[in-house]
């Protein structure tokens, strides 16, 4: 299997958030997925591949942010 063919790290995590209903471990799934988001936008800097990996990190900044404001009431007052 190449690196193509695997799921991408920040996937998992990413997954698990919204899976997620207990708000301390959402949002330590919350950090992990943009930590590993961060890391693979890191590993993909100059690479002129994987535009739909980078639209899909793209789709899961939104709804990472969107999970923050609706279940964790962020920013906090």
């Amino acid at each position: 299997m190449n690196d193509s063919e695997q799921t991408p790290s920040w996937k998992q995590p990413f997954l698990q958030a919204l899976e997620e209903s207990d708000k301390q471990k959402l949002g330590e799934l919350i950090y992990a997925s943009e930590h590993a988001i961060f890391l693979r936008q890191q590993e993909l800097k100059n690479s002129s591949d994987q535009h739909e990996e980078r639209s899909e990190m793209n789709v899961a900044e939104v709804a990472l942010l969107t999970l923050k404001t609706r279940m964790l009431d962020w920013p906090a007052a």
